[in-house]
């Protein structure tokens, strides 16, 4: 006799076949509601082991989808705009305005690495 245990039917007869076998010394008013119980525990614990690992699989997909869409975004610079000076800057002490082009500014934000500047782009939003 071969064992199918590929097939759900296969599993079922399977498992029954070994309780079946535990189960002789028992008497047999008990036996079959005993096994009966067994048969639906087992099958709710697989129904609900099978629902775990699908939304845990689903979880995953989503994750790295997320992550390639940030792995993308970090690629491109094309995401982050340059950044503008303001106008205000570039008045002078007497009123009168100085071409951005010539005048320097310290920027601090010159020593932090593009992707830290994408990553609180995205933080923002």
């Amino acid at each position: 006799m071969s064992i199918d245990l590929d097939s759900t039917e296969g599993r079922k007869q399977y498992l029954s076949e070994k309780l079946d076998d535990l189960l002789e010394g028992i008497n047999d008013s008990y036996g079959t509601l005993l096994m009966e119980e067994l048969l639906a525990r087992l099958e709710l614990t697989v129904k609900d082991f099978n629902d775990e690992m699908k939304n845990l699989c689903d979880q995953l997909v989503t994750k790295e989808k997320e992550r390639q869409q940030l792995m993308e975004m970090l690629k491109t610079t094309d995401g982050i705009p340059a950044p503008v000076p303001d106008a205000q800057q570039f008045t002078t002490d007497i009123g009168g305005t100085v071409d951005p082009g010539h005048m320097e500014i310290e920027e601090t934000e010159e020593d932090v690495p593009e992707w830290e500047k994408k990553l609180a782009k995205l933080e923002k939003k």
